[in-house]
């Protein structure tokens, strides 16, 4: 894929094959790897997926892969460029998923509900969708980091952020059992935090005047899988928090 032209950082969707955007791509590329551990042999729903390379990634472990995205010009383009005979993308609403009670053993869904006007109403619909001993993989920025200091989102696309506790506590209300834990800088970047010599976030508002402009494009290609870790400790520092998910709440009764 050749390098988009006049690129900002939406915070909308992260595409593969943009050399700036390499931290990013291999920031979601961590949780999808996550999930592909989890899809070995079945039945994948990922919701909010974007350009389709999420949905492609789980294929290669699933028995059948659903990507869905309320975008239909996202879902043509996933449609056209991965295939697989295990493989389908359809234009849905994620706060009205036009698919069966418990049709899935794996609910993928990655940056999706910090752009969301009804939370809870898009949780409940993972939580409707999965199997009696399904699991939801779902993740978010982390406001501490992703938003310092603020009580409101920076990025504009973002409605809602949360901290790892407020995530917990949201998704407990549908889950009986939450287990969260966060991805972290590791190798290279975490040296990078300590002595910034790229910024990630500030790249696309910086003039090429300012050498981090340079170093940024010199240095985020390189960027790989190895340079991020995910641990359970510290939670407050990570950069994006993932939770796993299970066990749909029975009406009525405590979290288990």
């Amino acid at each position: 894929m050749e390098e988009a032209t006049n690129l900002e950082l939406t915070g909308e969707r992260t595409l593969p094959g943009i050399p700036r955007e390499n931290y990013w791509f291999t920031r979601h590329l961590i949780a999808y790897r996550m999930a592909g551990e989890l899809a070995d042999g079945k039945r994948v729903i990922d919701i909010g997926c974007g350009e389709g390379y999420g949905p492609a990634l789980l294929a290669g472990f699933a028995d059948d892969v659903l990507g869905v995205d309320i975008a239909p010009e996202v879902i043509g383009h996933a449609r056209a460029g991965y295939r697989a005979p295990n493989l389908s993308f359809e234009v849905m609403d994620v706060n009205s998923l036009d698919v069966p009670d418990s049709s899935f053993d794996l609910a993928v869904s990655l940056q999706v509900i910090e752009h969301l006007t009804d939370e809870s109403g898009y949780i409940e619909e993972i939580a409707r969708i999965l199997r009696p001993d399904g699991t939801a993989l779902i993740t978010t920025p982390n406001r501490l980091t992703i938003s310092p200091g603020s009580d409101m989102p920076i990025n504009p696309f973002h409605l809602r952020e949360y901290t790892p506790e407020e995530f917990r506590s949201e998704l407990a209300r549908h889950f009986g059992r939450v287990e969260v834990s966060g991805i972290f800088h590791a190798g290279w970047l975490k040296l990078n935090d300590r002595v910034k010599v790229v910024d990630f976030i500030k790249f696309y508002r910086m003039s090429r005047l300012n050498p981090r402009f340079w170093t940024h494009r010199l240095l985020t290609p390189l960027i790989r899988t190895s340079w991020f870790s995910v641990g359970t400790t510290g939670l407050d520092g990570c950069l994006d928090i993932l939770a796993l998910c299970a066990k749909p709440r029975t009406p009525g009764k405590g979290v288990s």
